[in-house]
């Protein structure tokens, strides 16, 4: 496992990502295109907020062992 920066890094990379993919779905959404593009985004979605949650978690660890 990489150190703290990395890993902080990968969060914050992760969360903008999760963001982005949150934007599309709203849009594809509120233009009521395919139910199919919809679910693979959302799907995307929330495969990276879970990374982001991994992550948060492992930071939150390390910074508690660092104190």
């Amino acid at each position: 496992m990489g150190n703290k920066l990395d890993i902080l890094r990968d969060y914050q990379v992760a969360e903008a990502e999760a963001m982005e993919l949150d934007n599309v779905c709203h849009q594809i959404d509120d233009s009521k295109l395919a139910s199919e593009f919809l679910k693979v985004y959302d799907e995307k979605r929330k495969s990276v907020q879970n990374e982001c949650r991994n992550l948060q978690t492992i930071l939150e660890a390390i910074e508690a062992a660092e104190d």
